[in-house]
């Protein structure tokens, strides 16, 4: 948006301090939500951000307001100037980036269809799914969203970019009863074109889940094989991401990449890459980072073995390497980091979730995870969480009952080791900490997977 980065260059003229930054960002959302089988809440938001830092030498402060005028943006640089001269000095700092910076061909992401949605459109989207769920004797949650973005990004040293792109994100849950408790089936799906989302297909998915969850009996911890779909992968996705790929961690010697270029850390048929500037409708991200350096497709492992690691500008310098446009957008005035956007995992030669069922002898087949925590040993990428909207059985290559939720505990690339199957087709994820991208993952199959916890049957009425 060509209006928001003169924005961006007249509040830096007039200002005139020597080293700035402004990250100028407004977002368009329309939602219509949906729970216990009725539309309840319509809301059309505008959110507007800029994140302005300033440099006084090699020390650093940033401010940040909601006002995008230039008025309200001159005084944030000035609140920063001010600031600067008390914040330690940031060790590595080289200024921030000039209109040296290499720049690319903008990826497809804008879909007028979504942008000019309205929110009679966005209800009526939303009917016969509600009827559908209602049909079928559940009650029905969730939201239909259509959001128009647009960023930009100026400094002083001659970088000027900007982005518009639209999203669409469809939610729903098909539940047994309209509170906490009964059985559940989730379906989602995003999209830069709201036409393009197929609100029915998914709908039935979560029916589906949640008809074949109830009355689920116990299961003891132990080890079990474990076919997850994509939507649970990418949970442990996105969590590898974070712990593993990103210069800090490397750094610090906290990452399972650190000392380990070139060396084999998990199953040879893992491929993760970091690709912002996928063209396919599963692309999302934005093309250049909060820096305004352009984004750069980086194998992360490849069959296996490490390959890369993601840079911003400073971990950058500090490495003697050029940054790979990895410093995360502001979101809601956080201060600058550095990770993954748009994690890609290679998809294997399965031609359905049904084929690596099939391939299990007795095993768990998990639909979504929650409350994962990636924390607990990241050198070795030891994660924890629930099973959630959809937990079974699987009995000589077929899915024999539902199970309660479990908890699990184990390495991720301990587990990715042990992965012997991957579907064909991959589903995009939107990223749950920010809004810049998604995870693209197939369905997976591990072996010897570690649920520590056992499962909790329904409590049955008293005389049964």
């Amino acid at each position: 948006m060509k209006e928001l980065l003169g924005l961006c260059q007249d509040a830096l003229r007039e200002a005139g301090e020597a080293e700035v930054e402004v990250v100028l960002s407004t977002k368009q959302r329309g939602f219509a939500r949906f729970a216990k089988g009725e539309l309840g809440q319509h809301m059309q938001l505008e959110e507007p951000s800029a994140v302005v830092r300033v440099a006084d030498g090699r020390r650093i402060a940033e401010a940040t307001t909601s006002r995008i005028e230039r008025e309200a943006i001159v005084l944030a640089i000035r609140e920063a100037r001010a600031a600067a001269r008390f914040v330690p000095e940031t060790e590595g700092f080289v200024g921030f980036a000039g209109a040296d910076e290499p720049t690319g061909e903008d990826p497809p992401r804008f879909a007028r269809s979504t942008a000019e949605a309205t929110a009679e459109e966005r209800v009526d989207r939303l009917a016969p799914v509600l009827e559908r769920v209602a049909k079928a004797g559940f009650f029905s949650a969730g939201v239909l969203e259509t959001r128009t973005s647009a960023v930009a990004v100026a400094t002083t040293r001659g970088v000027a970019r900007s982005h518009v792109s639209t999203t669409a994100t469809f939610k729903v849950w098909a539940l047994e009863t309209p509170g906490a408790g009964g059985a559940a089936g989730y379906a989602g799906a995003v999209h830069r074109d709201v036409e393009a989302l197929d609100l029915a297909a998914e709908t039935e998915r979560a029916i589906a889940i949640c008809r074949d969850s109830r009355d689920p009996g116990s299961l003891d911890a132990g080890t079990y094989d474990v076919v997850m779909e994509p939507a649970a992968a990418a949970e442990l996705v996105e969590w590898l991401a974070t712990i593993a790929s990103a210069a800090p961690e490397v750094e610090q010697g906290t990452s399972p990449f650190a000392g380990r270029m070139g060396e084999r850390i998990t199953g040879d048929g893992v491929t993760l890459v970091e690709d912002p500037l996928e063209a396919s409708p599963q692309g999302l991200a934005v093309p250049f980072d909060r820096e305004g350096v352009w984004r750069t497709r980086v194998p992360l492992l490849e069959r296996g073995v490490v390959r890369g690691v993601l840079y911003d500008r400073l971990y950058a310098g500090r490495s003697g390497t050029r940054s790979t446009g990895s410093s995360l957008m502001p979101d809601g005035g956080s201060a600058t980091s550095v990770g993954a956007c748009a994690v890609h995992m290679a998809p294997g030669t399965a031609a359905s979730v049904d084929e690596l069922i099939k391939g299990v002898d007795r095993g768990v087949y998990v639909c979504r995870l929650h409350y994962v925590n990636g924390l607990l040993e990241p050198r070795r990428a030891v994660m924890t969480g629930l099973t959630r909207d959809g937990c079974f059985l699987i009995e000589k290559g077929k899915i024999s009952r539902a199970v309660g939720n479990l908890r699990f505990t184990d390495s991720f690339l301990e587990g990715l080791a042990r992965c012997d199957g991957m579907t064909r087709e991959r589903k995009a994820i939107p990223t749950w900490w920010s809004e810049a991208g998604a995870s693209v993952v197939p369905a997976i199959r591990m072996r010897g997977f570690r649920f520590n916890g056992k499962s909790q049957e329904r409590p049955q009425p008293a005389g049964k």
